[in-house]
């Protein structure tokens, strides 16, 4: 098996745990819904089952153009009514995306490189300065997926730029996810 199937199996397997999760915010759950469908896609491309690199490339582009903000935006505003209604949050991820399908028709290719990666800079800057740790350390995680990535590191024939991408999205939204738990919880 192809291990851009079995790290993509991973992320599938997080952010579907933090989507149907009742207790994580509505926007966490959309955010991590939208990177779940690009990942389980992920899984049929990579395994062969069912090769769909275009709806794959599709759902990837969402999730860096609408799910990264989308993030972002939760932990600038976790109290706002886009962190913690559904409307909001929908309405967000579909304006987002929508721009980001409309940059991918233009041709500005660097736009969802571009988005994600001041996305996740500003929730490590903001975890910084919230001093979260949880957070801080998942920000950085997702930081480093998109980095990596963009830069297209590999290690050896063991691990692609997609592993890596896969492997630290599972880990960073994992931790964001439960910073954002526990901060509701909190509030609660």
């Amino acid at each position: 098996m192809n291990s851009l199937a079995i790290t993509d199996g991973l992320l599938f397997f997080v952010t579907l745990l933090i989507a149907v999760g009742p207790k994580y915010p509505p926007s966490i759950r959309l955010a991590a819904g939208l990177f779940s469908a690009a990942a389980c896609l992920g899984v049929l491309r990579f395994t062969g089952v069912l090769p769909l690199p275009t709806m794959h490339a599709f759902f990837s582009g969402l999730g860096a153009t609408a799910a990264y903000p989308l993030l972002a935006a939760t932990f600038l505003f976790s109290g706002s009514v886009l962190a913690n209604r559904w409307r909001f949050s929908s309405i967000f991820a579909v304006i987002a995306g929508a721009l980001g399908l409309v940059a991918s028709a233009l041709e500005f290719g660097i736009w969802g490189n571009a988005v994600a990666l001041i996305s996740v800079a500003t929730l490590v800057l903001l975890s910084i300065v919230t001093r979260d740790a949880l957070a801080i350390v998942g920000g950085v995680s997702l930081l480093a997926a998109v980095v990596l990535f963009a830069l297209n590191v590999s290690l050896a024939s063991l691990l692609k730029p997609g592993d890596f991408l896969h492997l630290f999205m599972a880990l960073g939204l994992a931790l964001l996810g439960f910073s954002a738990r526990v901060k509701a919880a909190h509030k609660a």
